[in-house]
C-alpha cells in the first residue's frame, strides 16, 4: 500500500487531480489568503487536498507513473495498480481507518460512508512554499492612546481639532506674502498732484501768469533815435493794456504769481527791413560788450549789437535802404581792421 501512496504524492506536486480507478479522485483546491478576525490570524494562500468519490474513470496518470518507475508495460502497470487499490479497500474495511501519508486520512462513518480528512498539504503549495500562518496583535487607535496618557498623567483631555495643511501650500502662501510686502516697500511713491491744474477758478489765467507789483525793467538804451521813438510808443501801450485788463477782471481772491520778465538787452527791431553792416559776431553778450568797448568811435560812431539766432552781431551802422548800406560798407572795408565787414538784413 505504501507504493501507491508514494505515486499519489508525487503526482499531486505537478497535477491538480489524480484518480484511483474504482475508488475516487484526489483534487487540489486553491484557497486564497485569509484573515481570522477573532483570532487575529493570517493564513497565506494554500492548496488543500479534497477527495471526490464520483471520480471513478481512470486518467492514466498512475499507470504511466508505474510504467516509468518499474519499467513495465502498460498492461503490467494496470495490474499492479489494481492490486494496490484492492489492498487499500481491504485495509479500510478491516481497520475502519487508514492514513495515506501527508495526503490525509480515510475513515468509515457510523452510517458506513467513507470520510476523508485532509492532512498536511503544505508540501503541495509550490507558489506559497515556506509561508506559514501568523498572529498579529491589534494596534490601538490614536484616540485610545491619548485617553490612556491623559488617564495616567491626570490631565483632562482638551477638545482639540487638527486641520491637515500641506507644507507646499504653506510655502506658496509665505512666498506670496513676502512678494506683496516687498512690492509695497520698494514701490515708487506717487508724486504730489498739482491740484490747481484741476481746480476751476473765476480769475482769468492772464492775471495769474503776471505779477503786476514788480515793474518791468527798462530796456537798455540804444544810441539810435528811431529805436527810442519806437520804445516810447510801445511802453504807454503796454501800460494801458495792463490797466485795462485789471479794470475788466472780476473781483477775486488776490493771486500773485511772480514771473521774471527778462530785460531786453538788444535793440528792438522795427517791422521794416534794416541793413546792418556787421563787423563781428560773438556767442555771448559779455564778449559782445567787451568788443564794443574797444571800438574806435571816430570810425564807427553808431556801433551797437543785434541778437539773431542766439548770436550777438556787432554792427558799425545800420540804414533803411540797401544802397546807403552798401556804400557805407565799401568805405568801411578800406580800413584794414574792418575789411571783412558784411551786410546783415533784418526785419
Amino acid at each position: 500500500m505504501l507504493r501507491i501512496i508514494t505515486h499519489i504524492e508525487r503526482l499531486l506536486l505537478t497535477h491538480d487531480c489524480v484518480i484511483l480507478p474504482k475508488f475516487g479522485g484526489f483534487v487540489l483546491q486553491t484557497l486564497p489568503a485569509t484573515y481570522q478576525e477573532e483570532e487575529h490570524l493570517f493564513r497565506p494562500m494554500r492548496k488543500e487536498v479534497m477527495f471526490n468519490v464520483t471520480l471513478q474513470h481512470t486518467d492514466g496518470l498512475l499507470s504511466e507513473s508505474y510504467m516509468q518507475t518499474y519499467g513495465v508495460d502498460y498492461r503490467k502497470a494496470q495490474l499492479m495498480l489494481e492490486e494496490d487499490i484492492e489492498a487499500l479497500n481491504a485495509s479500510l474495511e478491516q481497520d475502519k481507518r487508514i492514513t495515506l501519508g501527508r495526503i490525509g486520512t480515510f475513515s468509515i462513518g457510523e452510517e458506513g460512508q467513507t470520510i476523508f480528512t485532509p492532512g498536511d498539504s503544505g508540501v503541495f503549495n509550490a507558489d506559497s512554499y515556506g509561508l506559514s500562518s501568523f498572529h498579529f496583535p491589534v494596534l490601538r487607535s490614536l484616540e485610545e492612546e491619548r485617553d490612556e496618557v491623559a488617564l495616567l498623567t491626570g490631565k483632562k483631555k482638551k477638545d482639540v481639532f487638527y486641520i491637515p495643511v500641506s507644507r507646499k501650500l504653506i510655502r506658496v502662501v509665505a512666498a506670496s506674502a513676502a512678494a506683496v510686502a516687498f512690492f509695497f516697500v520698494v514701490s515708487t511713491p506717487v508724486k504730489e498732484v498739482n491740484l490747481s491744474a484741476y481746480t476751476a477758478s473765476f480769475v482769468p489765467t492772464e492775471m495769474i501768469n503776471y505779477r503786476f507789483e514788480e515793474p518791468i525793467s527798462q530796456p537798455e538804451e540804444i544810441q539810435i533815435s528811431q529805436v527810442d521813438e519806437i520804445v516810447a510808443e510801445v511802453t504807454p501801450k503796454i501800460e494801458a493794456t495792463k490797466e485795462t485788463e485789471i479794470a475788466k477782471a472780476p473781483s477775486a481772491p488776490e493771486v500773485r504769481k511772480e514771473v521774471d520778465v527778462p530785460a531786453p538787452k538788444a535793440e528792438l527791431v522795427a517791422t521794416k527791413k534794416m541793413y546792418h553792416i556787421v563787423i563781428a559776431s560773438f556767442p555771448t553778450e559779455e564778449q559782445a560788450n567787451e568788443y564794443i568797448s574797444g571800438v574806435d568811435r571816430t570810425q564807427c560812431k553808431n556801433v551797437s549789437k543785434v541778437v539773431r539766432d542766439g548770436k550777438y552781431r556787432i554792427y558799425a551802422d545800420k540804414f533803411n535802404n540797401r544802397a546807403d548800406a552798401e556804400s557805407y560798407m565799401a568805405t568801411l572795408r578800406k580800413i584794414e581792421k574792418y575789411k571783412d565787414a558784411w551786410l546783415f538784413i533784418s526785419r
